[in-house]
């Protein structure tokens, strides 16, 4: 009977599944190499670029049953979700367990490399992660990660005014090679920031690289969508207007 039990409960396990679980298999595969490169930014921001390089057309039900099913960012879905999967003999290649990952929500920031903040302007929030040595610090607008500042360091700063620089980085970030007849490069100011932004109508991520002027650095990396970016940039402006100055 337990054996019965436990087969109906796969039966109707399978039914739910927004995608072919053979998909769910490559979606590891990829996010275990992608974390070990890149680490998680508390964000699904590898695992939507699968999807999209997969050209998954019902991407945002894969998203939210990720969320649903405890893969709220991309390395909680390796080291979550994937567990859901053992039936299909997965190979178990967790880089980051959960116990090694540390985060948590900061209400301000000073780092030693010049970047400092007293107060997180709403509707910003900021979250600290620990892994292993490193620190990754990312604002983000409200609980989803569709709007989501990262800070860098290391600015081109020689490759201001080079559009293939960027466009080509947009290209290697999103993994998005094709059907862009359409990506342009923008560049705009405001107070003592300069920012560069690419974006494409035929692609959902726009990306976003601000510094300030008077500082190479440190930067942020926004990263938010095509059908909110130019409300995302009003409160990008918000955001760096909390930034003390050196």
């Amino acid at each position: 009977m337990q054996n019965q039990l436990a087969e109906k409960e796969l039966v109707e396990f399978k039914k739910r599944l927004p995608i072919d679980e053979n998909i769910f298999s490559q979606l590891f595969d990829f996010l275990d190499v992608e974390l070990s490169q890149y680490g998680c930014d508390h964000t699904t921001i590898l695992t939507k670029k699968f999807l999209d390089k997969n050209v998954v057309v019902n991407a945002i039900d894969v998203i939210d049953w990720l969320e649903d099913n405890g893969g709220g960012c991309d390395c909680e879905v390796l080291a979550n979700v994937e567990d859901l999967f053992d039936y299909l003999n997965l190979p178990i290649k967790k880089t980051y367990p959960t116990n090694q990952i540390k985060k948590q929500k900061l209400n301000g920031l000073k780092t030693d490399f010049g970047f400092s903040i007293d107060k997180i302007p709403s509707p910003w929030t900021l979250t600290e992660t620990i892994l292993g040595n490193s620190k990754i610090y990312n604002f983000q607008i409200g609980k989803s990660d569709s709007c989501v500042a990262g800070l860098a360091c290391d600015f081109p700063i020689t490759q201001l005014d080079n559009d293939k620089f960027w466009t080509d980085l947009w290209i290697r970030e999103t993994e998005l090679s094709y059907n862009l007849d359409h990506l342009t490069v923008e560049r705009m100011e405001f107070e003592n920031y300069f920012a560069i932004l690419v974006k494409t109508k035929d692609w959902t991520p726009v990306k976003i690289w601000c510094i300030r002027k008077s500082t190479e650095k440190w930067f942020l990396k926004m990263t938010t969508e095509l059908s909110r970016h130019k409300g995302d940039i009003k409160e990008l402006e918000k955001l760096i207007s909390h930034i003390k100055t050196e």
